[in-house]
């Protein structure tokens, strides 16, 4: 926890004008405090996959094994928004057993992409994939879409999907959380097993383990866990209530990702910074520079 008494004693006693030097100085000692007691991330040089989220960077095509002319051709219409025709051929592909044209058009029903949003087709498509998945595959491109499948499968089970009665199956998903987790430092998966063992869904309730999880995934630049905790200080559930640490978790997990993906993260954002003093705002802001410094945006992603 933020060692709040103490930073107030200390900034009060420098100038207005030294006041935003000495609170970054005191976010450097305070997020150190902060860390005792959490889980150590043991993936440090996590670069391999990415969050679960609505706009993912879709891996170069180009390079990945078996690539075929029906590909290039779905590729192609793809890249051109002309997704009838992609679709096409990525079907094409699909039926040859290409897990590559089987994970995206996954991506094409998962987010409605010149058809209907339809889950239950899009879940069939990314078990295929997961299905194929090897622990031992050298390419990373190739793994980096199994896990990616894996972990969407898994998040389908987390909630269910009604439309094609496929119940939730909340023990299915914390164990696949759990071994992508803890194979591969998976921010998604961390997310979502902070969310689960702090509910208690698929394993015994247990808050500090959740927190463990949620930071995990937040030094990652995980936009979604980052938006999670700031709602914890700020409601002090789980945590004891701090909004200057509530704040600074709702700026980092503006960094972290874009309007178009995430709106209620922008919209909530406004709402809390509206209702914080000037005070607050600016210490939660020294905060949260110390931490962006920390762990930069864009620490998750493939190192090309």
């Amino acid at each position: 926890m933020f060692a709040t008494l103490t930073s107030r004693v200390f900034v009060k006693a420098v100038s207005r004008r030294a006041r935003s030097a000495a609170i970054a100085f005191l976010a450097v000692v305070v997020l150190d405090v902060g860390r005792v007691g959490y889980a150590e991330d043991s993936s440090s040089d996590f670069f391999s996959y990415l969050p679960a989220a609505p706009e993912i960077n879709l891996p170069d095509l180009d390079i990945i094994p078996f690539w075929t002319d029906d590909l290039k051709k779905a590729k192609k219409a793809y890249n051109g928004g002309n997704f009838d025709r992609a679709i096409k051929y990525f079907r094409k592909a699909s039926e040859d057993g290409n897990m590559v044209a089987d994970w995206y058009l996954g991506h094409i029903y998962r987010t409605g992409r010149g058809v209907p949003r339809d889950d239950a087709t899009a879940f069939s498509y990314y078990s295929r994939v997961a299905d194929t998945y090897d622990p031992d595959e050298k390419d990373q491109k190739r793994l980096r879409i199994m896990v990616d499948s894996m972990l969407r499968v898994a998040d389908y089970y987390r909630v269910g999907i009604v439309s094609a009665g496929i119940p939730a199956n909340h023990i299915i998903a914390a164990n696949s959380y759990l071994k992508i987790a803890s194979t591969y430092g998976h921010p998604g998966a961390q997310y979502s097993l902070g969310l689960m063992n702090i509910n208690g869904q698929g394993v015994k309730k247990n808050p500090q383990q959740g927190l463990k999880w949620l930071i995990a995934a937040a030094r990652k630049r995980h936009a979604e866990a980052e938006a999670y905790l700031g709602d914890l200080y700020w409601d002090g559930k789980v945590v004891r209530q701090d909004r200057t640490r509530a704040l600074m978790w709702y700026i980092l997990a503006k960094q972290s990702t874009e309007p178009s993906a995430y709106p209620s993260i922008f919209d909530r954002y406004e709402e809390l910074n509206a209702a914080a003093p000037e005070d607050t705002r600016l210490e939660a802001a020294a905060r949260a520079r110390v931490w962006a410094e920390q762990y930069p945006v864009g620490n998750d992603r493939l190192a090309e």
